[in-house]
């Protein structure tokens, strides 16, 4: 069966998350190397790197789903809805329109029949 509309939207999704991860490694590393000062004490810096390693984490494992998606649909619905949602809380809400691409493929593979 063909999940033509599945791939788009996890494709989709892909590509802004790696998007997302290459501008937040980029101004975190500029602004924590280039200007320190700047940085205000309140800034919690490990946050902002554990926002990256999230996206990092929920790029891989929606690759790993895309994969998937051809032999064992089920799976990679399961695993899209999981890291969308696991992403979605632990970084309060920064991954939401990734997430909502996620979901929304995810709920279409485990909708559709096998023929």
């Amino acid at each position: 069966m063909k999940r033509t509309a599945e791939i788009t939207l996890g494709i989709i999704a892909l590509a802004l998350q790696l998007l997302i991860i290459i501008l937040l490694v980029s101004l975190l590393s500029f602004f924590s190397f280039q200007f320190p000062e700047m940085l205000s004490t309140k800034f919690a810096s490990w946050y902002a790197w554990f926002v990256v390693a999230v996206h990092v984490t929920g790029f891989i494992f929606g690759v790993i789903a895309l994969i998937l998606l051809k032999d064992k649909p089920k799976i990679s619905g399961i695993v899209l809805v999981a890291i969308s949602i696991v992403m979605l809380i632990l970084t309060l809400g920064a991954t939401f329109i990734q997430s909502v691409l996620f979901i929304i493929s995810g709920i279409m593979c485990l909708a559709k029949k096998a023929h």
